[in-house]
C-alpha cells in the first residue's frame, strides 16, 4: 500500500483498524510477457478460481475501501477484469491496477474513465524500447505501455500513474535517463525496485558506488520536472541489500499490515496477509481459502490472529524482504500512534 496513492492520512487509515481496509487481488497466473526476473509461469495453479463477483460483496460488506488488482499474471489477460472494475465501482471501492500495458487500448482506456480507478501502476524498465522489451520478452511492449501513458492522462487526467522501475544492472547506470521519461510521457511517480532472486541481473560494485554518488542528481532531476519517487527514500544500497532481497537492518520490524490489508490468490483461492507474504510459505502465511470459507469468516478467523501476533511482534523473516512501501506503512503506523 502506497501512502501517497490513497486519499486517506495515516490518521485516517487508523480509523479502518480491523478492516480489510486495502485488498489485493491477484486474478490468474497467465501473462503475455515472460520478465527474465519472474517466476510466474511455474505456478501450477493459472486461471481464476473463485467468484470475484461474490468476493466484492463481501469486502465492501467487511469495509474495504480500495481493490487493488495486482500480479500474478497480467490482469488484463482476463476477460472478465472490466465487469469486476465496474461492480467494484458500483459497490463503492476505490481502483487500482498494475499491467505491462499490452493488452490496453484507446477503446478500454475510454471505458475505463466510467470507473472509481483512483491509480495506475505500469511497469518500464528501461528509457529504451529494446531493452525493456528484452528484459520482458514481449517486442512491442515499450511502445504500447507508454502511448498508454499518455491516452490515460487524456481520458482520465486525476488518475495517478505510477511507474514500477526493477533496477539492475543493464539499466542502473541510466536511471538518469529513465528518469527524464517524463519530458514526453505524463506520470506522476516513479516506484524504483531493487531486483530480487537473480543474481545474473544483480549490480555490480562499481554500479552500485556510482548510483550512490549520483544520489542527489536523482532526487534534483525529478524535483526540476515535477515528478516524485513513490517511496520518499531511493536510497537502496545503505540498507545492506543482498542479490536475494534481504535486507538486514529490518530485523526489529514490526507489522500491523494483517490488521488492514488482505491479499487474494484467484487462482488458488488462498488469503494472505499481503502482497510479499504471498512469495512465502503457504504453510506459514495463508490465512485462509476461499473455496473453504467466507472472506468474512477467514478475516475473523484463528490463523488470521495468530499470524497477526507474530507480525506485530516481529517473530517472522519474511521482514528481511519486506517491501519498502510495507515497511513506509508500518513506521507511519506507528508513528500516528505515538510509538
Amino acid at each position: 500500500m502506497y501512502l501517497k496513492l490513497i486519499s486517506e492520512k495515516p490518521n485516517e487509515i487508523l480509523t479502518y483498524y480491523e478492516k480489510p481496509f486495502y485488498v489485493y487481488l491477484s486474478l490468474s497466473n497467465l501473462c503475455n510477457a515472460n520478465c527474465v526476473f519472474c517466476d510466474v509461469r511455474t505456478n501450477k495453479e493459472k486461471k481464476c478460481s473463485i467468484d470475484v463477483f461474490k468476493l466484492i460483496d463481501e469486502l465492501s460488506e467487511l469495509g474495504t475501501k480500495y481493490l487493488h488488482f495486482t500480479g500474478g499474471g497480467e490482469p488484463f489477460i482476463n476477460d472478465d477484469i472490466l465487469k469486476y472494475m465496474a461492480y467494484g465501482t458500483q459497490k463503492g471501492l476505490n481502483i487500482i491496477f498494475i499491467s505491462n500495458g499490452y493488452n490496453l487500448n484507446e477503446n478500454k482506456i475510454k471505458q475505463l474513465s466510467n470507473y472509481n480507478i483512483k491509480a495506475i501502476f505500469f511497469s518500464i524498465d528501461s528509457y529504451q524500447a529494446e531493452i525493456h522489451d528484452s528484459l520482458r520478452q514481449l517486442p512491442g511492449l515499450w511502445t504500447k505501455v507508454t502511448n498508454n501513458i499518455n491516452l490515460i492522462k487524456k481520458y482520465m487526467p486525476n488518475v495517478k500513474i505510477a511507474i514500477n522501475h526493477v533496477l539492475n544492472k543493464t539499466n542502473i547506470d541510466d536511471f538518469a535517463k529513465f528518469i527524464e521519461l517524463k519530458k514526453n510521457y505524463n506520470f506522476d511517480y516513479i516506484n524504483p525496485l531493487v531486483i530480487k532472486d537473480c543474481d545474473e541481473l544483480f549490480f555490480t560494485d562499481q554500479q552500485i558506488i556510482n548510483y550512490n554518488q549520483n544520489l542527489n542528481y536523482y532526487y534534483e532531476l525529478a524535483q526540476s520536472l515535477g515528478i516524485e519517487f513513490l517511496g520518499n527514500d531511493i536510497d537502496f544500497f545503505k540498507k545492506d541489500i543482498s542479490t536475494s532481497g534481504d535486507r538486514s537492518n529490518n530485523n526489529d520490524l514490526r507489522c500491523v499490515y494483517p490488521s488492514f490489508c488482505a491479499f487474494i490468490d484467484a487462482p488458488t483461492g488462498y488469503v494472505y496477509p499481503c502482497d510479499c507474504s504471498i512469495h512465502r510459505d503457504r504453510l506459514i502465511y495463508k490465512i485462509g481459502e476461499l473455496k473453504e470459507n467466507s472472506m468474512n469468516e477467514i478475516w475473523q478467523g484463528e490463523k488470521r490472529r495468530v499470524l497477526k501476533r507474530k507480525l506485530y511482534n516481529s517473530e517472522l523473516n519474511c521482514k528481511t524482504k519486506c517491501d519498502e512501501a510495507n515497511c513506509q506503512f508500518n513506521y507511519s503506523y506507528f508513528k500516528s500512534k505515538g510509538e
